[in-house]
């Protein structure tokens, strides 16, 4: 089974996209990017197991940078 990580530039960014996500009462927990994602950043992203779409829509309309999506293995 695959869930969905929101990939984000860099811890900051990973607790304000937290905050955020409370606020609307949206489930979600900081961890490390997976290597295999291709992306390089500082090396944090959000794991959201429901509502994923949702989410980083509400993260971009706040003002958030998305860096993109990433399988997450369970």
């Amino acid at each position: 089974m695959t869930k969905e990580l929101i990939l984000l530039p860099s811890v900051t960014y990973a607790m304000k996209a937290k905050s955020i996500l409370d606020k609307y009462a949206i489930r979600s927990y900081i961890q490390r990017t997976p290597r295999n994602t291709g992306i390089k950043s500082c090396g944090y992203c959000l794991f959201v197991p429901m509502q994923t779409d949702k989410a980083e829509q509400l993260l971009r309309k706040n003002g958030v940078r998305v860096l993109g999506r990433a399988a997450r293995e369970v």
